[in-house]
């Protein structure tokens, strides 16, 4: 299995906002079907694909991965997937203006997913403060892995550590148009999660439970960095045209105003509505 494999959350919200057959297709991967359950506001139960269409372009887009370092909505099915993706839809879609949090969920050899309405949309993930947050916990990873030990007690662990350390994420995985920094952010990201998960794994190959104590008070705060840079460097933002509608200020532009070094923009590819500019900004 590709330790770096992103879960299934993140590659919707990486393929999402694109119109093509294409995203659809790599989200399924070799799953047997994914449908959309969307009662309260919206077209019913449809084809992934399908239900995309419907909701393009989008004004945001985001992973969510739930920890306690994130404030997310309350929503139960986000809750027990453990992920989910965050939509908002543009003024020019069929659905302009719905805040949406899908949660995947098991259905035979599929998977469903579930949407629920939001109220409003949270605030927006910083990928600047992101990157140097994963490149600080990566940092205090190895100084705990090398003060805990836990190679002498797990001899295993050693081998699959550096597995992962030149592990790379699939580059069919990931749309050509997302930002070389942005795909730098999220395989740094997704690299230190697989870390962290791999190093607290087993609770029980430690000695004695204080080791397993200080083994997670070490590992789970870099752990949600790793989930906060995933999620930074995903999001996608869409620019209104002029003269139209302002779109909701936590999604209009990056977090406080700042346009940095991984600022920046890159267009997504044709087939967006006339008029409109979509770009991936960071």
């Amino acid at each position: 299995m590709d330790p770096l494999r992103p879960a299934v959350s993140i590659l919707l919200a990486l393929w999402a906002p694109l119109p093509s057959s294409h995203g659809p297709a790599v989200v399924q991967g070799s799953d047997a079907v994914h449908e959309v359950l969307d009662d309260a506001d919206g077209p019913g139960r449809l084809s992934l694909e399908a239900w995309l269409s419907t909701t393009r372009p989008l004004a945001r887009c985001a992973a969510v991965l739930p920890g306690p370092e994130l404030a997310l909505p309350a929503a139960a099915g986000v809750r027990e997937a453990g992920e989910g993706v965050l939509v908002e839809c543009g003024a020019a879609s069929a659905m302009a203006g719905r805040r949406l949090l899908l949660s995947p969920e098991p259905a035979g050899a599929g998977v469903r997913w579930r949407v629920e309405g939001l109220a409003a949309m949270p605030a927006p993930f910083d990928p600047v403060q992101a990157r140097r947050d994963v490149h600080v916990a990566t940092e205090r990873a190895i100084e705990a892995l090398t003060e805990l030990d836990l190679a002498r007690e797990r001899p295993e662990l050693a081998e699959a550590l550096t597995d992962l350390v030149v592990a790379g994420l699939d580059p069919r995985l990931v749309p050509p148009s997302l930002p070389p920094r942005r795909r730098d952010l999220l395989e740094r990201s997704l690299r230190l999660g697989a870390i962290c998960e791999l190093a607290l794994a087993d609770d029980g190959a430690a000695v004695t439970a204080g080791q397993a104590v200080r083994r997670r008070r070490a590992l789970e705060p870099l752990a949600g960095a790793a989930r906060r840079g995933v999620c930074a460097a995903m999001q996608t933002w869409a620019r209104p045209e002029p003269g139209s509608a302002r779109p909701h200020p936590e999604s209009a532009s990056p977090p406080q105003g700042r346009r940095g070094p991984d600022s920046g923009s890159r267009p997504i590819p044709a087939g967006s509505a006339p008029g409109r500019a979509h770009e991936i900004v960071g």
